[in-house]
C-alpha cells in the first residue's frame, strides 16, 4: 500500500494511485496473528514466518482445549464449509421463536420431517457465582424467578431447513472472523494442525476439492463458537436469557457485535450542533401537545400519576440486564462492538466499559492509520482492531474513496475541514453461502445437502466485511488465544477482568496497521478542537496486538 498523499491546489484534497496487491488476510498480519515478511508475489502474499496458534502449539504441544465464545446475535450458518466444525451446535439456541430457546436440524432419512421434540437448554442454571448484583428487592425478585423458570424450561428442537440458512449474513461472517478453518479437504478432516496451517497461508489454491473454497480462517480456529440467535425486538427477557445461556455454558469469551434495543440507553445523544434546533423542535412539540389537551373533550380524564408500575415492566427488565452485563463481564469478558454512527459516544452496551468491569468496548482502524469513518469513539472506548473505512463529508473532515470512478464527477471542498485519506481495504470472512448471503451465489445453496455434495459455483461463501462488528470480532478471536494459551500455561481459564486486562496491556498506540506505515493519527469527526483530546479519545489503549498477548501469557 502507498502511503504518500499529494495536495491538489487549495481544496486539500488528496491523490492515490491505483490499489496496490495485498494479502486476502492483511488484518491477521496487522493484528499480529500472522508474522510475515514483505508481499510477493501476483497475489501479493507475505512469506509467513510464524503465528500466535503455533507459539501456543511449541510452548505447550498437549494444548488441545479450545477457548468457547459465545456469540449474541442473529445466528450463524452451520453448515458454511469453513464453520461446520467450529460451531458448538449442541449448545447453539435460537431465542428468537421460542423464549426457552430452540434448535433446528435438516431433514434426513425415509421420514425427513419428524415431530418436534423437547430439550432443556438451561438445565442447571445457576446464578450464585454471579454474585452480588447491586439489584433492589423489586428487581432481585425479577431476575431470580426468570432464573428458576428458565432452569426448569423446555425448549424444542424442530426437524426443519434450518432458518439460520436464511437470515444469518452477519452473524455468518462474524464467526468466519473468530473461528473460521481451512474446510476438509476431500475424504480428509477439517481439523488441520497448526503448522499445516501456517504452511497454508501463501496458498491461492483451496484445500478443499471445491473450487470455490479458499484457505480460510479466523483468528483462532482452534476455538469453537457457541451461536446465540436474538432478534430486535424490545424484550429484555430475550437478551436476559441469552447472558444467562453464555453463563451456564461456561464460556470463556463474550461476543456482541450489535447494540441492543434498550429504548432509553440505547439513544444516541445528539451532536452539539444539532442540540439548539432539537430543543426548539422539542418545545414546539410540547407546546403543541398542552394545546391539544386543553381542547381536548375530557380534559381530566388522565393517567393516574399515583399508578404503581407492574414490577415485570421492560423498565425493570432493562434495568436488570445492565446490572447483569457489569456482573457477568467481570466474570466474563464481554467483547462489544462500539457502533458505526460516527459518533463521539458508544452504542450500548458498549458504553458500559469501565476499569471496574471486563466489557471491552472495541472500535476500528484503517490501514491508513485512522479511525474508519464510521465508528464511533470517545469516551469509555477500550482500544481498536483492523477494519474497514467509509467516507464522511462534514464541516469537520472529507474522506473520500479516490479509487472509484465517480470520484471525477464531483468537486469536494472541506472549507477548512480536515482531509483524511481514505483506506479500500475490508475484511474477507465468510459469508452466508447463496442468494440469501452479502455476496450472494449463483446457485442457491441447499441446507438439505452437505457441503461437499453441493458444487457450489458461483459459491458466494466469501465477502467483504467490516464495521465496528467485524473488529469487535477480531478481539474476541484474540481473547480466545489468550484464554488458551493461559490454560494452556496455568490449566486455568481467564477471568473477566484479567483477560480484559491482558488485552489493553497488549495494544499500543503508537504502532502502524499493516500494511500501512502511518502511526495511529487523530482526526477531527463531530466538534471543533477534537484532535487536542489525545489519541485515547479516538483508539483507547491502541492497536491490539494479539502476538503481544500471547507471549505475555506463555513466558510469565
Amino acid at each position: 500500500m502507498n502511503d504518500t498523499v499529494s495536495s491538489a491546489g487549495t481544496t486539500g484534497q488528496f491523490n492515490y494511485a491505483a490499489p496496490e496487491p495485498y494479502y486476502y488476510l492483511w488484518h491477521l498480519v496487522a493484528l499480529g496473528v500472522i508474522q510475515a515478511g514483505p508481499a510477493t508475489g501476483d497475489h501479493g502474499c507475505p512469506t509467513v514466518t510464524g503465528t500466535a496458534w503455533d507459539a501456543i502449539g511449541a510452548a505447550f504441544p498437549v494444548a488441545t482445549t479450545p477457548a468457547v465464545v459465545a456469540m449474541i446475535d442473529v445466528g450463524v450458518s452451520r453448515t458454511h464449509p469453513n464453520l461446520a466444525s467450529r460451531i458448538d451446535n449442541d449448545r447453539s439456541i435460537d431465542l428468537t421463536s421460542h423464549p426457552y430457546g430452540a434448535a433446528s436440524r435438516p431433514p434426513t432419512g425415509a421420514t425427513p420431517y419428524d415431530a418436534e421434540h423437547k430439550k432443556a437448554f438451561f438445565t442447571g442454571l445457576d446464578i450464585a457465582g454471579l454474585g452480588n448484583l447491586g439489584l433492589d428487592a423489586g428487581q432481585a425478585a425479577y431476575l431470580d424467578g426468570l432464573v428458576a423458570e428458565l432452569a426448569g424450561s423446555q425448549g424444542v428442537v424442530r426437524t426443519l431447513l434450518d432458518a439460520e440458512e436464511t437470515f444469518a449474513s452477519h452473524g455468518t461472517a462474524v464467526a468466519g472472523l473468530v473461528v473460521g478453518e481451512p474446510a476438509a479437504s476431500a475424504g480428509g478432516t477439517a481439523q488441520v494442525g497448526p503448522a499445516a496451517l501456517a504452511a497454508e497461508l501463501p496458498v491461492a489454491a483451496g484445500a478443499s476439492a471445491n473450487r470455490n473454497l479458499i484457505p480460510y480462517f479466523g483468528v483462532d480456529p482452534f476455538s469453537k463458537l457457541i451461536s446465540i440467535k436474538t432478534g430486535f425486538e424490545s424484550d429484555p427477557e430475550q437478551f436476559i436469557a441469552a447472558f444467562l445461556h453464555a453463563w451456564n455454558c461456561a464460556s470463556d469469551v463474550i461476543l456482541l457485535p450489535r447494540g441492543l434495543p434498550d429504548p432509553v440507553r440505547s439513544v444516541i445523544d445528539p451532536k452539539p450542533e444539532l442540540a439548539h434546533d432539537l430543543t426548539g423542535r422539542d418545545g414546539r412539540e410540547r407546546a403543541d401537545l398542552l394545546a391539544r389537551l386543553a381542547l381536548a373533550p375530557t380534559p381530566g380524564a388522565e393517567v393516574d400519576p399515583n399508578q404503581i408500575a407492574s414490577p415485570a415492566s421492560p423498565h425493570v427488565g432493562w434495568t436488570v440486564l445492565e446490572k447483569l452485563i457489569v456482573a457477568l463481564s467481570r466474570k466474563i469478558a464481554i467483547v462489544c462492538a462500539s457502533g458505526n454512527d460516527g459518533e463521539s459516544q458508544l452504542i450500548y452496551p458498549a458504553w458500559l466499559a469501565a476499569d471496574d468491569n471486563g466489557i471491552v468496548a472495541v472500535g476500528s482502524v484503517t490501514p491508513r492509520g485512522y479511525r474508519s469513518g464510521y465508528a464511533n469513539y470517545g469516551e469509555g472506548l477500550t482500544l481498536v482492531a483492523p477494519s474497514d473505512d467509509a467516507e464522511v463529508y462534514n464541516r469537520h473532515q472529507t474522506r473520500i474513496d479516490r479509487t472509484t470512478p465517480f470520484v471525477a464527477m464531483h468537486h469536494y471542498d472541506p472549507r477548512g475541514g480536515a482531509v483524511v485519506p481514505y483506506s479500500h481495504l475490508q475484511l474477507l470472512t465468510t459469508d452466508l453461502p447463496g442468494s440469501f448471503g452479502y455476496e450472494g451465489g449463483s446457485e442457491p445453496f441447499s441446507s438439505v445437502l452437505p457441503p461437499a455434495a453441493n458444487s457450489g459455483t458461483g459459491g458466494g461463501y466469501y465477502t467483504g466485511f467490516g464495521g465496528t462488528s467485524g473488529a469487535a470480532a477480531l478481539v474476541a478471536g484474540v481473547a480466545a488465544l489468550a484464554v488458551r494459551a493461559h490454560r494452556a500455561r496455568y490449566s486455568t481459564g481467564m477471568d473477566g477482568m484479567a483477560l480484559k486486562a491482558t488485552l489493553v496491556t497488549a495494544c499500543n498506540q503508537d504502532a502502524a496497521v499493516w500494511p500501512g506505515t502511518l502511526p495511529l493519527q487523530a482526526d477531527p469527526m463531530n466538534a471543533d478542537g477534537e484532535p487536542s483530546k489525545g489519541l485515547t479519545y479516538y483508539f483507547g489503549a491502541g492497536l491490539l496486538d494479539a502476538g503481544s498477548a500471547v507471549d505475555a501469557i506463555l513466558q510469565g
